[in-house]
């Protein structure tokens, strides 16, 4: 079993490989057997270094000012937090990460918020992944179903909230 140092360090470099955008760097933390849980779906979840690779590949471009700024656990279950930027749309994220006997990252479970940068993920993310499969009338499908939402959410955070959230 990993040492919590070990742990740690493991998370380390996951917290750098991101916001250096390192792709390599990033996969050597994760145990082949890598499960990441998107929070964009709970019905289906991305398995082994292959598939998360070209997840990750899609996302890491996507995203801008990653900074991670929390790094709390012990040597099985880290919990890891950071900003970041899609597009002009500010996001949080928050990711517990799970530890294999040999200190690397065997599971990932990601939230996002608010949800209008949620949605504008979605509305980038899904394209992005049928055009890295080479599905390209998939990820114009994709776009044209996924965008009213972003725009709904993203006017509604802007426009309508205030609306009800000012005295």
């Amino acid at each position: 079993m990993a040492t919590i140092a070990q742990a740690a360090e493991t998370t380390l470099r996951y917290r750098e490989a991101g916001e250096r955008e390192d792709l390599d760097a990033l996969m050597s933390t994760l145990a082949p057997d890598i499960v990441f849980r998107s929070p964009l779906s709970a019905r289906t979840a991305f398995g082994g270094h292959e598939r998360v690779r070209e997840l990750f590949g899609v996302v890491l471009p996507l995203v801008r000012d990653l900074r991670y700024h929390s790094d709390l656990g012990d040597e099985r279950t880290r919990m890891v937090t950071a900003t970041a930027r899609l597009d002009d749309q500010e996001m949080e994220e928050a990711a517990l990460l799970r530890l294999g006997e040999h200190g690397l990252v065997t599971e990932v479970t990601m939230w996002v918020r608010p949800l209008p940068a949620l949605t504008a993920m979605m509305a980038a993310l899904g394209p992005g992944l049928a055009r890295a499969q080479g599905k390209r009338g998939l990820a114009a499908f994709l776009g044209a179903a996924v965008r009213p939402l972003a725009f709904v959410t993203r006017f509604g955070d802007r426009t309508l909230v205030p609306l009800v959230t000012r005295r």
